[in-house]
């Protein structure tokens, strides 16, 4: 907690000042064979006005306000006025202060010229230096409210030297001024961050508790002091910045966004590059549909800024920028990097590549690649392939995606040739529904282009987005193989091609084959545990899976007979 001298001062003095008047009162009351009337009106104004003083934190706003610029200045000026009488009065006078009479008189005097700055300064500890009533955002940087106070102070002093003392003012200028000049010039490096420190808070590009990037430091503004800036950075240290380079840098505050006209939080963008053989068009949905898949790793259920655009053609190829929101600072890099990932996804299904240099380079290929399984080769595509939509998606042939989907991994090459060749491509347009929750079903569909969502009917009436899925991504199993009815809506985001796999391809092709069965049932039931998020501990999770299994394998061959 950090103590106010000018606020305690302040206090102190008012204290003193209503404690001198009930004092000089209670004085005058025992001795006065006169009027007892203003004695009388000064100890009630000082048993009202003490508590006032002591506990004005606890009064409402409204109160401190009326009691600090209105009841205890007057209040104060009348006990100047009552003790300056009082004191001037011979009798009294002779029997306690004669001696020190012109001293008296003069700290009256101070008094006066003080009075104004004492209840200022108390009304503005309350209402702008309080914490508990000031916004974390508004809060008044210490430098500001320093200068405030002393700016306060210093006015009455010069008055009462003048006026009181009887100082040339001028004087006292022109000396204060000669050793301005002089301190200046030794303190000259600290005085430009001083002097720098007060321009950077009276525009405020940034408070404390702010996210900002000065330089190459990113991190949480702590304090602006008079000559340095501290902040704590994302690798938890804290970075002192001297306020002249703060002044002179470009500053990116994280924190302030404009939700209303922009987004809900800041825009990141990245930059991409093709080889100039492609289609343009084709790439930019390609990338779009990677962006509505991806899912915000700060907990909202899509990006609310989706931005791509095909901006230029340079020695990398086709140059392509891509933008995305983030609300929060501390997971810029993991939201780039969901992006990137989805975006790598999508790209590596089409069988594209982003260049990672200049055209004329030569770069061999990773004997790496070999190794994966999401590789794609020529024989993985149709050649010189008529698409309605996309013709990167829509050329990959149906084994390729089909030997994706977990209920096929079991078959060999005869059996998924058999089946890739009995199933038909369906194109939706987007907005199009392509099933209903609780609608009867016996199909599967396997994403072979753009991007769909998976909706849920709630109980309240309302219909929420669970998921997003994109190409390679499969829906519709459990009714395929037992015929149990829609558990979503499925809807299409953006132009759509699925391939649907329909009960009675199944049913030609796997009738006599137990052992696809056995694996089916085994995957559906897995999958069924982890939908309902069954609490149990590992073993009881393996024998419940066997047991869904059993009863699905049943279920299976009892809807394929």
């Amino acid at each position: 907690m950090k103590i106010n001298i000018f606020y305690i001062l302040s206090k102190i003095y008012l204290i003193l000042i209503l404690s001198v008047g009930l004092l000089i009162a209670i004085i005058e009351l025992s001795i006065t064979r006169d009027s007892v009337f203003w004695p009388v009106l000064q100890i009630a104004f000082s048993f009202f006005a003490l508590p006032i003083v002591v506990k004005l934190k606890q009064r409402t706003r409204l109160h401190q306000f009326i009691n600090l610029l209105v009841i205890l200045p007057i209040g104060s000026y009348y006990t100047l006025n009552f003790v300056s009488d009082v004191l001037s009065s011979g009798a009294f006078v002779y029997i306690y202060f004669n001696e020190n009479t012109i001293l008296i008189s003069k700290i009256i005097m101070l008094s006066y010229y003080y009075i104004p700055s004492i209840h200022l300064m108390m009304a503005y500890k309350y209402e702008f230096l309080t914490p508990e009533r000031v916004n974390s955002n508004a809060k008044i940087p210490e430098i500001i409210s320093l200068l405030v106070e002393v700016l306060l102070f210093v006015t009455p002093t010069l008055l009462v030297l003048s006026n009181i003392f009887e100082f040339e003012l001028t004087s006292i200028l022109a000396t204060s001024g000669i050793l301005a000049a002089i301190i200046g010039l030794a303190i000259q490096a600290n005085l430009s961050n001083i002097l720098s420190g007060v321009f950077v808070n009276i525009e405020r590009p940034f408070s404390p508790e702010e996210y900002v990037s000065i330089n190459d430091i990113k991190g949480l503004v702590l304090d602006v002091t008079w000559r340095s800036t501290r902040i704590r950075t994302f690798e938890n240290t804290e970075v002192t910045i001297p306020n002249e380079i703060v002044a002179n840098s470009v500053i990116t505050n994280w924190t302030r966004t404009d939700a209303k006209k922009l987004s809900v939080g800041f825009r990141i963008f990245n930059s991409l590059s093709f080889s100039p053989k492609h289609d343009p068009g084709h790439l930019s949905q390609l990338l779009k549909n990677a962006l509505k898949k991806v899912k915000p790793v700060d907990g909202r259920d899509q990006l609310d800024f989706q931005w791509v655009k095909f901006s230029d053609a340079d020695e990398y190829g086709l140059k392509f920028s891509i933008g995305f929101d983030c609300v929060d600072v501390f997971l810029k890099t993991s939201q780039q990097d969901a992006v990137m990932l989805e975006i790598h996804k999508t790209l590596q299904h089409a069988g594209i590549r982003m260049t990672v240099g200049k055209l004329y380079s030569q770069m061999d290929d990773d004997v790496g690649l070999d190794a994966l399984e999401t590789s794609r080769i020529s024989d993985d595509f149709e050649d010189q392939f008529s698409a309605e939509f996309n013709p990167y998606n829509e050329a990959i042939k149906n084994k390729v995606l089909l030997k994706k989907v977990p209920i096929f991994m079991s078959m060999n090459g005869e059996e998924l040739e058999l089946l890739a060749e009995s199933c038909k491509r369906l194109h939706f347009n987007q907005g199009e529904s392509i099933i209903k929750q609780n609608d009867p079903g016996d199909s599967l569909y396997v994403i072979a282009d753009g991007v769909v969502s998976v909706q849920l009917d709630l109980k309240n009436g309302d219909r929420k987005t669970v998921s997003r899925l994109g190409v390679g991504d499969f829906f519709g199993e459990m009714s395929l193989m037992t015929g149990e009815p829609r558990t979503a809506h499925i809807i299409t985001e953006s132009p759509t091609v699925v391939i649907n796999v329909e009960k009675d391809v199944i049913k030609k092709i796997f009738t006599n084959n137990s052992h696809f069965f056995d694996t089916v049932s085994a995957i559906l039931a897995k999958r069924k545990v982890d939908l309902e998020h069954l609490k149990t501990s590992s073993e009881d999770e393996i024998k419940k899976v066997k047991n869904i299994a059993a009863d699905l394998k049943k279920v299976i061959m009892n809807f394929l007979s």
